[in-house]
This record gives structure tokens, sequence and C-alpha cells, in this order.
């Protein structure tokens, strides 16, 4: 007998990709924070890049209702992620 019913977990197929990209990209960036800070300043860079990761961390969370992975993602704090982890690696990339 097949299962019929709808999956109350998901909010869609588009919410679910954003969450995983989210799920991929949060760690890398909060790295690439930490690196370019090393990179342009040195050891007190590592200190304010954690300090930078922590603060991004928990505006994402306070974002999303206290959740780091929502069940649905809100645009516009996907794109700004998105868009702050490409130019931390094209920082990183560039300060090599």
């Amino acid at each position: 007998m097949a299962n019929t019913q709808q999956n109350a977990v998901s909010a869609g197929t588009g919410s679910d990709f954003r969450v995983a990209t989210v799920g991929a990209i949060m760690p890398f960036g909060l790295g690439m924070l930490v690196l370019v800070g090393y990179a342009w300043i040195g050891v007190f860079g590592i200190i304010l890049g954690l300090l930078g990761a922590v603060w991004w961390a928990v505006w994402w969370r306070r974002k999303h209702n206290k959740k780091f992975f929502p069940r649905d993602v809100e645009g516009g704090p996907f794109v700004l992620t998105l868009v702050l982890t490409v130019i931390l690696l094209i920082a990183a990339l560039a300060s090599i």
C-alpha cells in the first residue's frame, strides 16, 4: 500500500534546496571569515574573524525564530548569506 499523505516536514522543493545550500555554505562562509581575518591582520584577525562568525551565526538564528535550519528559509537572508560567502571567498583568494 502506497503512502499518499503529504510530507508535513518539507515546505517545498525550493525551500529544501535553500536549507541544504545554507547547510553547506554557512560553515564554509564562517571559515572564510576567519581565514580572511588571519590573512589580513594575523592572529588578531583570527579573533576578529571568530567574533564575526559568532555574530553571523547569531544573526541567522535570530532571523529564523531561533533555528539554524528552519523549515522555510527566507529569500533575503539566504541571498545575503550567499553573496557574503562569495565575497569572502574572493577576498581569501586575493589575499593568498
